[in-house]
């Protein structure tokens, strides 16, 4: 019971110092209320209180839906799956039939190739224009020489060849000259030959009517076969010069002055043409 009593009277005495305590702050709060007032206004407390209380008092209040709970929920709709797409079918492509074919090769014909001789000029095909004739063909012109040729059993007769040669003024001058310089190798293989002397030398050429007058050095007058050699020398130059068409003959001279005889039998004092052979 002394135990009870006491916890009562310790109870009263707080309560008796927190109601003291209370009016002692009520009391400041009277005294200082003026103070309090105007720091509060300061701050702007009380303006920012109403301006909350009005708004929350305007707001509408949202009245929570209603559910029936008797009703079920209904189910979330899941997208239907798209359904697959198809699969493209992978054609296999169509290939040719193999056909072997079989070309025949032609047989490789061999033509005859036909020499072309120096006389024979290019044929040309109809219509050809000579615009289409290189400037060498159009200043060369087709000459035609004698030399000797030997036959196996020892025999000599005249044989004739055709050179190209350039076109000049001087025509009769550069046959000569040509003859002079012997056959070529391969009319030495076609054993053709020249008894012209070797250091005969062409001094000058005049045409007189239809004489051509030849002047020959001093070589000219020696042949080392002899009759038949001065007579094989002679024929070849009359028959070379008497192939141009304003020619007749040839009358021979000997640095300049004609002679009687240039070998035993053999007269050069007047022209030789073809018959004098």
């Amino acid at each position: 019971m002394a135990v009870r009593k006491k916890k009562r009277n310790q109870a009263k005495t707080g309560c008796l110092i927190w109601l003291g305590a209370f009016l002692i702050l009520l009391i400041l709060f009277l005294v200082k209320f003026e103070d309090i007032r105007t720091a509060v206004e300061k701050t702007g407390f009380i303006d920012a209180l109403n301006h909350a209380v009005s708004k929350q008092d305007s707001e509408p209040q949202q009245k929570p839906q209603e559910t029936n709970p008797e009703e079920p929920a209904p189910a979330p709709t899941l997208p239907s799956a798209a359904p697959p797409a198809e699969e493209p079918q992978i054609q296999s492509p169509i290939l040719p039939k193999e056909t072997t074919t079989t070309t025949k090769v032609p047989k490789e014909v061999e033509l005859p190739s036909a020499p072309l001789s120096e006389s024979e000029p290019i044929a040309s095909s109809p219509g050809a224009s000579i615009s289409k004739l290189s400037k060498e063909e159009q200043k060369t012109r087709t000459a035609v020489l004698y030399f000797v040729y030997i036959g196996d059993d020892g025999s000599i007769s005249s044989q004739k060849v055709k050179r190209t040669l350039a076109i000049s003024d001087s025509p009769l001058q550069d046959t000569l000259e040509s003859l002079l310089k012997g056959p070529t190798e391969s009319e030495l293989r076609a054993n053709l030959l020249s008894l012209i002397p070797a250091d005969t030398k062409l001094r000058s050429v005049n045409i007189k009517g239809g004489t051509a007058i030849l002047d020959f050095n001093e070589a000219f007058a020696y042949n080392r076969y002899g009759k038949e050699g001065y007579l094989a020398q002679l024929k070849q130059i009359v028959y070379t010069l008497t192939e141009f068409q304003n020619i007749n003959d040839v009358q021979f001279l000997i640095e300049g002055k004609s002679r009687a005889f240039l070998s035993e039998g053999i007269a050069l004092d007047k022209p030789w043409s073809r018959t004098s052979f």
